[in-house]
């Protein structure tokens, strides 16, 4: 039975040019061969919170250029198979090439590699405050043995999902990078509620941020007190804060 509803194509109307817009949200493409960035990528300093972990920043970018894990890493390490991947510390990652990717600071990726800025023992677990990946924010903080509560919510650090109890390796692999703030066996957010990939703007309070800002210059050591003093003067221009603060 014919329904005027189901037109074939040919009968409908042709499309005006002024309802085909083009996408709001920018989309990053790439070299397929050569695994290249070809028109550059997007990112912003003001996603970004006091002492982030590179884990954390590169989660942001990933998602903010649609790009696949496999293709990042090989991007950050080309001799490194993509399913292993590297550890977020100083020794493993290429901090020039690093900045040749993400349109970031030196110092502010200097300070999200672990070994790089605080110096002692890290978890090689994947450590979270529940409260803090809800508003898409993992700190370097949190991997320290040291460090067992979040200097901002003051709760508990966490290494199980809460589903299915896997622990989230600490590593940039395309695993990792393909489950932003989420396990990566089971895909569950790390969060309370559920965390939409593209709510990238800080949501904390400003005096979760100078708890954080206060802890990390209390656990880096005085020196790295210039590094972490620049980085926080270039957060508060972007963000309009008091460099102070």
């Amino acid at each position: 039975m014919f329904s005027p509803a189901m037109l074939p194509d040919a009968c409908l109307p042709p499309r005006s040019a002024a309802s085909l817009k083009p996408p709001r949200f920018p989309i990053l493409t790439f070299n397929d061969r050569q695994l290249s960035l070809s028109s550059g990528s997007v990112f912003n300093l003001k996603w970004l919170m006091p002492g982030e972990s590179l884990v954390s920043i590169l989660w942001k970018f990933a998602c903010a250029n649609a790009l696949p894990g496999h293709v990042l890493v090989h991007l950050m390490s080309p001799d490194v198979d993509p399913s292993e991947g590297v550890a977020p510390v100083s020794d493993g990652i290429d901090l020039l090439r690093l900045c040749r990717i993400l349109p970031l600071p030196v110092n502010v990726l200097r300070i999200s590699l672990l070994d790089a800025t605080l110096p002692g023992r890290y978890l090689s677990v994947f450590r979270f405050c529940r409260l803090c990946t809800a508003h898409g924010y993992h700190s370097v903080l949190h991997q320290l043995e040291g460090e067992d509560r979040c200097p901002a919510h003051l709760q508990s650090l966490e290494t199980r999902c809460s589903h299915c109890h896997g622990e989230t390796p600490y590593v940039v692999n395309s695993s990792v990078i393909e489950a932003p703030f989420r396990c990566v066996w089971c895909r569950s957010h790390f969060s309370y509620g559920h965390l939409s990939l593209l709510c990238t703007t800080p949501a904390m309070r400003r005096q979760d941020r100078i708890a954080i800002r206060r802890r990390l210059l209390l656990c880096s050591g005085n020196h790295i007190n210039d590094t972490v003093s620049k980085v926080h003067h270039l957060s508060a221009v972007e963000t309009g804060e008091s460099p102070g603060c």
